[in-house]
């Protein structure tokens, strides 16, 4: 483990990850065998969120249409979290620093607390990163620090390289259909032309969509690499690959756009834990 600057680097063989604790404790670059696993930050004094590698979304996920959405009775409402879109986006973890709770050559604990302000209620989460010789895994946690149950929903928010060189194979049965402010509007059997089973282009069709119904295993191939995403507590796959950019996103979460209105998201009860683990498993193609 190295300390650069603000920035955590931790490296296992050929695999090397460095953090950002203080950009909302996110994946700056992940690499392997000196190949990009995750399209890198910039290498200047970048403080743009959506610049990094992966973020994690906690405690909800995606869009919260207007910021308003009940749950059990209590109205809540949030504020916009990015100037550019009318909808608070992603969570809280991803616009606050996290503090290192432990660090190894390779493994980190980051951890934050949030709550008890919009979000009503008092939580603490955590990131748990343990590299290995071919992979990464992240685990993603929140506890109920409340004295009420709350509803919570988990996502890391990767970006992925050079997009036109990609292909993914998933099994993804349904997908949510979206408006133009890229709200859910209805759960739908998945069209021929957004599958990815059998493998295809990611650049195929452009897509920001979630799907339900994912088996939590995906993977990516490049000419010189392949990447096994697997994250078994997560049912939801959301795809953005925007037309014509380098980049491409696949987010495993733990439940659809919405699911905070539609009561939909995982209520944990006062001092439970919830989390999510997931593996980015790297190889030769």
């Amino acid at each position: 483990m190295k300390i650069e600057e603000e920035f955590l680097v931790l490296q296992d063989g050929a695999m090397r990850l460095t953090l950002a604790p203080q950009l909302g404790g996110a994946i700056r670059e992940l690499t392997w065998s000196g190949k990009d696993v995750l399209r890198p930050a910039p290498q200047d004094d970048c403080d743009d969120p959506f610049a990094m590698a992966c973020f994690a979304m906690v405690p909800y996920v995606n869009r919260v249409a207007h910021g308003r959405f009940s749950f059990r009775g209590r109205a809540v409402q949030l504020r916009r979290n990015w100037s550019e879109d009318p909808h608070p986006l992603h969570g809280q973890g991803w616009r606050v620093p996290w503090y290192v709770l432990d660090a190894t050559s390779v493994s980190a604990t980051l951890g934050f607390e949030g709550g008890g302000d919009e979000w009503p209620w008092h939580y603490r989460s955590e990131q748990r990163f343990e590299l290995a010789p071919s992979g990464l895994t992240v685990e993603l946690s929140i506890e109920n620090l409340s004295d009420t149950p709350m509803p919570a929903m988990l996502g890391l928010h990767p970006y992925f390289p050079t997009a036109a060189r990609a292909q993914m194979h998933a099994r993804m049965p349904r997908v949510w259909l979206a408006d133009r402010e890229a709200l859910p509007t209805e759960e739908a059997l998945t069209p021929p032309d957004w599958r990815f089973d059998p493998a295809r282009p990611v650049a195929a069709v452009p897509l920001d969509h979630c799907f339900s119904g994912w088996d939590g295993v995906a993977s990516l191939r490049w000419p010189d690499r392949v990447v096994t995403l697997r994250a078994p507590h997560c049912r939801h796959l959301h795809v953005y690959a925007p037309a014509g950019r380098e980049f491409f996103c696949i987010e495993p979460q733990t439940a659809a756009p919405g699911a905070l209105a539609r009561g939909e998201a995982t209520v944990v009860a006062p001092a439970e834990r919830f989390a999510i683990s997931v593996n980015f498993a790297v190889g030769a193609a």
